[in-house]
């Protein structure tokens, strides 16, 4: 079934690798000469991003004329108000956040204020802007995997007189390039990943069930959700696997597109809450509240809770899912009813992977259920799966389990004020249950009081981490353009007489044109004829395809460490002329990538071959 209505659209250009800052100026060319401040906070300004932010952006025409790095962990009205005059003062065109929510959430109102003029309080509220008004363009680099606001229209600042979090909706907020580098966010401590984690998984969750999913909220919604639960306790445990970082900025990426589709619900009313009132940390408070909502929300979307449960990779054995007719004509009933349903199904969240389903299929070869029981199960299984990962990530990184530990010191003395922010709190509005303030206030005293303990990572909720170091990157391989001739051309010919790798490049009746730089050459490979011949230098006939890149990256390519349609997306290579037919010559030349380091030995440059 689909709503009556969505909308989507995603303006936003998203960038993914691992080193891309190294690489980042074709990704900006278009912004063309411009005067950028940075935005950030004392810690980034002192350590690896915002480093690497400033390597990547200096052979670019973007010069970074200012920088503003006074962002707290909630940015405030103040420091909003100070970024806005910093870039006025510096006339600023372009602004580059590096960082996480809160400095992200600082530049886009504090773009503004730059561009409109005026106090925060003059622009809360929701597209005050007209669709025509346009403010500065905005790059972002997320360095937490968690907010995903480097894909949203939306922005909270803190109002620490007043205990309360501001919200701010623009279409305008939409950054016109997202930067997902993995290596900006291994510096990120354990506890703040774990924290930011579990708010992107919040966000996928929410976008989800709530009253306004879509069928592309839900695709990468759910998406979100895998690469999250499958990474967050790896990235926690093993700090600098960078696959299992990327992971969860895709995830974070994914489920911010999602949220800002279909809004988030009552975990966020409740989180904003007690982030306004007692200054917990949004991530620590939305692992702590989620749960509980979910089973709040439960009865009223126990499919969708079923479909996350599949997300989380909660799978019960494939025998059930091809035996619909004995669910359906299974007339057994359960002791205990859906509680003890919820009770068997408990241990299998608790277990490593085999064990659990051999739990799982012992207890449905035991008992015989109709399918709303068995949705139900799997349903509250999903609850379950929460709860176990903030057990498991307090082990990891010490994650409070209780709103104690999470700071709360008075005894819940202001729970009526955290009980009032909530309830007026606009993400209320999109739970799929109407919010009641009495079980606002219970989910708040039972999270206090709780009296949860860490729980231990089983080996089979990791996996062997990646090399740690970094690939081995050569750059100028080639000293001069009588080198790269001496090499490349040289090596060519070796493939023009392999038995079997001259023949099928002959077959193809293609004419190649390789144009480099850095140094500059040209190389025409011509099968056009009836013999096949490599030209150096100028050529007198009209390739069908000409292909530019620099001598490097053809370097990269023969030794198999780089990928050629990568490439084209990327403009590390441009194109011009029949390309598709030229992509089908990659087959033929497969063998090449097992010569190339053959040759380099064989003349005496080993130095060359990338392991």
């Amino acid at each position: 079934m689909l709503p009556e209505y969505f909308e989507f659209s995603l303006p936003t250009k998203a960038i993914y690798g691992i080193g891309i800052l190294k690489n980042i100026d074709n990704a900006v060319g278009r912004f063309g000469k411009r005067r950028a401040m940075l935005v950030t906070d004392k810690v980034l300004a002192d350590t690896g991003p915002v480093g690497k932010v400033r390597e990547g952006f200096a052979g670019t025409l973007i010069d970074i004329v200012s920088t503003f790095d006074d962002v707290p962990p909630n940015s405030t009205i103040a420091s909003v108000e100070k970024c806005a005059a910093r870039g006025k003062r510096a006339k600023c065109d372009l602004i580059i956040a590096v960082g996480g929510g809160s400095v992200i959430d600082t530049a886009k109102v504090a773009n503004l204020l730059m561009v409109k003029g005026g106090k925060v309080a003059d622009h809360m509220g929701a597209y005050l802007l007209d669709p025509d008004e346009k403010l500065l363009p905005m790059i972002i680099v997320p360095t937490t995997a968690g907010t995903g606001s480097e894909v949203t229209k939306v922005a909270v600042i803190a109002d620490p007189d007043n205990d309360v979090k501001l919200p701010f909706s623009e279409e305008q907020f939409l950054p016109e390039l997202a930067v997902l580098d993995p290596e900006v966010t291994v510096s990120m401590p354990g506890k703040l990943t774990a924290a930011t984690g579990m708010d992107a998984l919040t966000h996928a969750i929410e976008a989800y069930v709530d009253k306004e999913w879509s069928p592309a909220s839900d695709a990468m919604a759910l998406h979100a959700i895998r690469l999250i639960s499958g990474n967050i306790l790896q990235a926690c445990a093993k700090p600098k696997d960078l696959q299992a970082r990327g992971g969860m900025l895709v995830g974070s990426f994914l489920a911010g597109v999602a949220f800002s589709h279909s809004m988030v619900g009552m975990t966020h009313g409740i989180s904003h809450a007690l982030g306004g009132v007692y200054h917990i940390p949004h991530g620590i408070a939305n692992a702590l509240v989620l749960p509980e909502v979910m089973e709040y929300n439960l009865d009223a979307c126990t499919d969708r809770f079923a479909d996350i449960a599949a997300a989380f990779g909660i799978t019960f054995p494939q025998v059930v899912s091809q035996s619909q007719s004995l669910l359906k004509t299974a007339k057994m009933k359960m002791p205990g009813g859906l509680n003890a349903f919820a009770d068997i199904f408990r241990p299998w969240t608790d277990t490593p992977s085999q064990k659990a389903k051999n739990l799982a299929a012992k207890a449905i070869g035991g008992f015989g259920f109709i399918d709303q029981w068995f949705k139900r199960g799997s349903a509250r299984a999903a609850v379950e799966k929460v709860r176990l990962l903030n057990r498991q990530l307090a082990t990891l990184t010490g994650m409070p389990l209780n709103l104690k530990d999470a700071g709360i010191k008075d005894n819940l003395a202001r729970l009526e004020k955290v009980a009032t922010t909530a309830m007026e709190d606009g993400s209320m509005l999109y739970n799929p249950v109407e919010p009641d303030r009495d079980a606002v206030i219970a989910i708040i005293k039972r999270l206090y009081n709780a009296r949860v303990s860490p729980l231990p990572v089983a080996a089979e909720d990791l996996r062997l981490q990646a090399a740690a170091g970094g690939k081995k990157e050569l750059k100028n391989v080639f000293t001069d353009s009588g080198m790269l001739y001496e090499v490349l051309v040289a090596f060519y010919e070796q493939l023009k007489v392999h038995p079997e790798i001259g023949p099928s490049l002959a077959r193809t009746n293609l004419c190649v044109q390789f144009v480099y730089k850095n140094p500059a050459g040209t190389i025409t490979v011509d099968a056009s004829g009836d013999d096949l011949r490599i030209i150096t230098g100028e050529f007198d006939g009209k390739p069908e395809v000409t292909m530019t890149m620099n001598a490097d990256f053809a370097h990269r390519f023969w030794l198999g460490k780089a990928n050629l349609v990568t490439a084209l997306t990327r403009r590390q290579v441009t194109a011009r002329g029949n390309v598709p037919k030229t992509l089908k010559l990659l087959p033929i030349l497969n063998p090449a990538f097992a010569l190339y380091p053959k040759f380099l030995e064989e003349k005496g440059l080993s130095h060359l071959i990338i392991n």
